[in-house]
């Protein structure tokens, strides 16, 4: 289950990206890279984090260290709590989040 919901807000999070820019122009670009880095490491992005959430929409990364201690271990109780919290947040947001149209299967 909680491989479905990290899968789910790895998509929702990089499907910000518009078709245009997911080419590979878009990894020729230094910052985009640096953001990615940031992304997956959580390190060295004090000065790029906002640009990297409004102008990449790229997740924070504490999506990514959470979804790794879950596959590793947590360190302690309070920093599994700290995780789940997250996520819980991460819910509301995805049960709020706009429906662009509806559509038959």
């Amino acid at each position: 289950m909680r491989t479905v919901i990290l899968s789910t807000l790895l998509l929702l999070g990089l499907s910000g990206v518009s078709a245009a820019d997911s080419s590979e122009s878009l990894f020729d670009n230094p910052m985009f890279r640096r953001c990615v880095s940031w992304m997956l490491s959580g390190q060295r992005g004090a000065l790029i984090q906002d640009l990297c959430l409004d102008e990449f929409d790229i997740p924070p990364p504490s999506l990514f260290l959470c979804a790794r201690k879950v596959q590793t271990g947590f360190a302690s109780s309070t920093d599994r709590e700290m995780c789940a919290i997250i996520y819980e947040e991460q819910v509301k947001k995805v049960r709020a989040g706009y429906i662009r149209g509806v559509s038959e299967y």
